[in-house]
Protein backbone atom coordinates (compact mmCIF):
# COMPACT_ATOMS: atom_id res chain seq x y z
CA UNK A 1 0.00 0.00 0.00
CA UNK A 2 3.32 1.90 0.69
CA UNK A 3 4.29 2.82 -3.00
CA UNK A 4 0.88 2.15 -4.53
CA UNK A 5 -0.35 5.28 -3.14
CA UNK A 6 2.11 6.94 -5.07
CA UNK A 7 1.40 5.24 -7.87
CA UNK A 8 -1.86 5.52 -8.63
CA UNK A 9 -1.73 9.20 -7.38
CA UNK A 10 0.84 9.91 -10.28
CA UNK A 11 -1.61 8.38 -12.41
CA UNK A 12 -4.19 10.69 -11.51
CA UNK A 13 -1.63 13.76 -12.17
CA UNK A 14 -1.20 12.53 -15.41
CA UNK A 15 -4.76 12.41 -16.20
CA UNK A 16 -5.16 15.55 -14.81
CA UNK A 17 -2.24 17.35 -17.62
CA UNK A 18 -2.89 15.14 -20.39
CA UNK A 19 -6.42 16.39 -20.57
CA UNK A 20 -6.07 20.53 -21.31
CA UNK A 21 -9.77 19.54 -23.69
CA UNK A 22 -11.52 18.93 -20.69
CA UNK A 23 -9.81 21.99 -18.57
CA UNK A 24 -11.26 24.24 -21.58
CA UNK A 25 -14.30 21.99 -21.44
CA UNK A 26 -14.61 23.24 -17.79
CA UNK A 27 -13.96 26.90 -18.75
CA UNK A 28 -16.60 27.12 -21.25
CA UNK A 29 -19.36 25.14 -19.08
CA UNK A 30 -18.30 28.49 -16.44
CA UNK A 31 -19.43 31.03 -19.31
CA UNK A 32 -22.83 29.62 -19.60
CA UNK A 33 -26.29 29.58 -17.55
CA UNK A 34 -25.97 27.88 -14.28
CA UNK A 35 -22.23 27.76 -14.86
CA UNK A 36 -20.87 26.64 -11.82
CA UNK A 37 -23.45 23.74 -11.84
CA UNK A 38 -22.82 22.28 -14.73
CA UNK A 39 -19.10 22.46 -13.86
CA UNK A 40 -19.34 20.51 -10.88
CA UNK A 41 -21.67 18.43 -12.63
CA UNK A 42 -18.92 17.63 -15.13
CA UNK A 43 -16.56 16.82 -12.15
CA UNK A 44 -19.22 14.59 -10.73
CA UNK A 45 -19.42 12.45 -13.97
CA UNK A 46 -15.91 12.51 -14.16
CA UNK A 47 -15.49 11.26 -10.52
CA UNK A 48 -18.49 8.71 -11.18
CA UNK A 49 -17.10 6.54 -14.56
CA UNK A 50 -13.62 6.15 -12.08
CA UNK A 51 -16.27 5.10 -8.99
CA UNK A 52 -17.69 2.66 -11.79
CA UNK A 53 -14.66 1.35 -13.03
CA UNK A 54 -13.20 0.66 -9.21
CA UNK A 55 -16.59 -1.06 -8.61
CA UNK A 56 -16.23 -3.42 -11.30
CA UNK A 57 -12.60 -3.72 -10.10
CA UNK A 58 -13.04 -4.62 -6.68
CA UNK A 59 -16.01 -6.85 -6.92
CA UNK A 60 -15.49 -8.58 -10.76
CA UNK A 61 -11.90 -9.52 -9.40
CA UNK A 62 -12.57 -10.05 -5.90
CA UNK A 63 -10.66 -13.60 -5.42
CA UNK A 64 -8.54 -13.48 -8.26
CA UNK A 65 -4.64 -13.80 -6.67
CA UNK A 66 -2.23 -10.90 -7.96
CA UNK A 67 -0.25 -11.65 -5.24
CA UNK A 68 2.51 -12.53 -7.06
CA UNK A 69 3.99 -11.95 -10.53
CA UNK A 70 3.74 -15.20 -11.87
CA UNK A 71 0.09 -15.96 -11.39
CA UNK A 72 -2.15 -15.51 -14.62
CA UNK A 73 -4.07 -12.99 -13.07
CA UNK A 74 -1.02 -10.73 -12.71
CA UNK A 75 0.82 -11.78 -15.72
CA UNK A 76 -2.73 -10.49 -17.66
CA UNK A 77 -2.88 -7.17 -15.71
CA UNK A 78 1.32 -6.64 -16.87
CA UNK A 79 0.35 -7.52 -20.44
CA UNK A 80 -2.75 -5.02 -20.10
CA UNK A 81 -0.20 -2.07 -18.62
CA UNK A 82 2.18 -2.82 -21.74
CA UNK A 83 -1.33 -2.90 -24.09
CA UNK A 84 -1.96 -0.03 -22.77
CA UNK A 85 1.31 2.20 -23.08
CA UNK A 86 1.16 0.86 -26.65
CA UNK A 87 -2.22 2.11 -26.91
CA UNK A 88 -0.82 5.91 -25.53
CA UNK A 89 2.22 5.94 -28.20
CA UNK A 90 0.34 4.89 -31.58
CA UNK A 91 -2.06 7.53 -30.40
CA UNK A 92 0.65 10.01 -29.62
CA UNK A 93 2.64 9.00 -33.28
CA UNK A 94 -0.80 9.63 -34.83
CA UNK A 95 -1.36 12.94 -33.30
CA UNK A 96 2.36 14.06 -34.19
CA UNK A 97 2.15 13.23 -37.40
CA UNK A 98 -1.11 15.33 -38.16
CA UNK A 99 -0.36 18.39 -40.45
CA UNK A 100 0.24 21.14 -38.72
CA UNK A 101 -1.99 23.68 -40.02
CA UNK A 102 -4.87 21.15 -38.42
CA UNK A 103 -4.00 22.14 -35.48
CA UNK A 104 -2.76 25.79 -35.30
CA UNK A 105 -6.38 27.29 -35.04
CA UNK A 106 -7.61 25.52 -32.47
CA UNK A 107 -10.94 26.17 -30.67
CA UNK A 108 -13.59 24.65 -28.17
CA UNK A 109 -15.51 22.21 -29.59
CA UNK A 110 -18.68 23.31 -31.76
CA UNK A 111 -20.57 20.86 -29.77
CA UNK A 112 -20.51 22.78 -26.62
CA UNK A 113 -22.38 25.52 -27.94
CA UNK A 114 -25.70 23.22 -27.74
CA UNK A 115 -24.59 22.56 -24.50
CA UNK A 116 -25.85 25.65 -23.29
CA UNK A 117 -29.23 25.07 -24.43
CA UNK A 118 -29.60 21.67 -22.21
CA UNK A 119 -30.54 21.18 -18.81
CA UNK A 120 -27.01 21.44 -16.49
CA UNK A 121 -27.36 17.91 -15.52
CA UNK A 122 -26.24 16.58 -19.24
CA UNK A 123 -22.87 17.83 -18.28
CA UNK A 124 -22.40 14.99 -15.89
CA UNK A 125 -22.23 12.81 -18.64
CA UNK A 126 -20.28 14.84 -20.48
CA UNK A 127 -17.92 14.36 -17.70
CA UNK A 128 -17.94 10.85 -17.59
CA UNK A 129 -17.45 10.27 -21.11
CA UNK A 130 -14.54 12.69 -21.15
CA UNK A 131 -12.82 10.63 -18.27
CA UNK A 132 -9.46 9.55 -19.78
CA UNK A 133 -10.06 5.72 -19.64
CA UNK A 134 -6.95 4.62 -20.74
CA UNK A 135 -4.74 5.73 -17.51
CA UNK A 136 -7.82 4.78 -15.79
CA UNK A 137 -7.77 1.48 -16.58
CA UNK A 138 -3.64 1.35 -15.76
CA UNK A 139 -4.27 2.95 -12.19
CA UNK A 140 -7.23 -0.57 -12.33
CA UNK A 141 -4.25 -2.53 -13.09
CA UNK A 142 -1.78 -1.01 -10.47
CA UNK A 143 -4.46 -1.70 -7.85
CA UNK A 144 -5.27 -5.44 -8.65
CA UNK A 145 -1.34 -5.98 -8.96
CA UNK A 146 -0.91 -4.75 -5.38
CA UNK A 147 -3.36 -7.39 -4.31
CA UNK A 148 -4.63 -4.73 -1.84
CA UNK A 149 -8.15 -5.59 0.17
CA UNK A 150 -11.21 -4.10 -0.31
CA UNK A 151 -11.10 -1.41 1.68
CA UNK A 152 -7.53 -0.40 0.58
CA UNK A 153 -8.77 -0.76 -3.42
CA UNK A 154 -11.54 1.70 -2.62
CA UNK A 155 -8.79 3.81 -0.43
CA UNK A 156 -6.56 3.82 -3.76
CA UNK A 157 -9.04 4.52 -6.42
CA UNK A 158 -10.20 7.89 -3.74
CA UNK A 159 -6.62 8.94 -3.98
CA UNK A 160 -6.99 8.40 -7.93
CA UNK A 161 -9.97 9.67 -8.73
CA UNK A 162 -8.93 13.12 -6.47
CA UNK A 163 -5.98 13.71 -8.42
CA UNK A 164 -7.46 13.34 -11.48
CA UNK A 165 -9.75 16.39 -10.94
CA UNK A 166 -6.87 18.45 -10.25
CA UNK A 167 -6.74 21.02 -13.49
CA UNK A 168 -10.53 20.22 -13.85
CA UNK A 169 -11.64 21.97 -10.55
CA UNK A 170 -9.17 24.70 -10.65
CA UNK A 171 -11.09 26.74 -12.80
CA UNK A 172 -14.12 26.51 -10.79
CA UNK A 173 -11.95 27.22 -7.21
CA UNK A 174 -11.30 30.54 -9.42
CA UNK A 175 -14.85 31.54 -10.02
CA UNK A 176 -15.60 30.67 -6.27
CA UNK A 177 -13.00 32.16 -4.88
CA UNK A 178 -12.23 35.45 -7.05
CA UNK A 179 -15.18 35.77 -8.58
CA UNK A 180 -14.64 39.74 -10.05
CA UNK A 181 -11.36 38.71 -11.52
CA UNK A 182 -12.30 34.54 -12.93
CA UNK A 183 -13.61 36.14 -16.36
CA UNK A 184 -9.55 37.40 -17.13
CA UNK A 185 -7.98 34.51 -15.44
CA UNK A 186 -9.97 32.02 -17.24
CA UNK A 187 -9.85 33.78 -20.65
CA UNK A 188 -6.33 33.58 -19.90
CA UNK A 189 -6.07 29.74 -19.30
CA UNK A 190 -8.16 29.22 -22.12
CA UNK A 191 -5.95 31.18 -24.19
CA UNK A 192 -2.86 29.41 -23.59
CA UNK A 193 -4.34 26.05 -23.40
CA UNK A 194 -5.71 26.06 -26.52
CA UNK A 195 -2.52 27.17 -28.09
CA UNK A 196 0.15 24.40 -26.42
CA UNK A 197 -2.94 21.42 -25.28
CA UNK A 198 -1.58 19.39 -28.28
CA UNK A 199 2.14 19.50 -27.23
CA UNK A 200 1.31 19.37 -24.03
CA UNK A 201 -1.41 16.19 -24.50
CA UNK A 202 1.61 14.41 -26.83
CA UNK A 203 4.74 14.57 -24.78
CA UNK A 204 2.96 13.56 -21.45
CA UNK A 205 1.21 10.70 -23.40
CA UNK A 206 4.77 9.69 -24.64
CA UNK A 207 6.28 9.87 -21.49
CA UNK A 208 3.51 7.71 -19.83
CA UNK A 209 3.30 5.02 -22.55
CA UNK A 210 6.78 4.33 -22.61
CA UNK A 211 6.65 4.16 -18.43
CA UNK A 212 3.90 1.30 -18.90
CA UNK A 213 5.73 -0.74 -21.28
CA UNK A 214 8.30 -0.41 -19.42
CA UNK A 215 6.58 -1.40 -16.06
CA UNK A 216 4.59 -4.03 -17.77
CA UNK A 217 7.31 -5.64 -19.45
CA UNK A 218 9.49 -5.76 -16.37
CA UNK A 219 6.86 -7.52 -14.16
CA UNK A 220 6.18 -10.23 -17.54
CA UNK A 221 9.91 -11.23 -17.75
CA UNK A 222 10.55 -11.47 -13.86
Amino acid sequence: MATLIPEVAGLGLAVAFTSPGSVVTVIALLSMSNGVRRAIAFICGWILAIGVIAVLMIFVFHGEDFGSRHTTPSRGASALEVLLGSLLLLVSFRGYRRPAQQTKSQSPPKWLDRIDRTHWALSIAVGAFMLTFTLTVAAVAEILKANVGAVDAAVASLVFALTSIVTIAAPVVVVLVAPDRSARVLATWKAWLLEHARSIALILLIVIGVFLIVRGAYDLAA
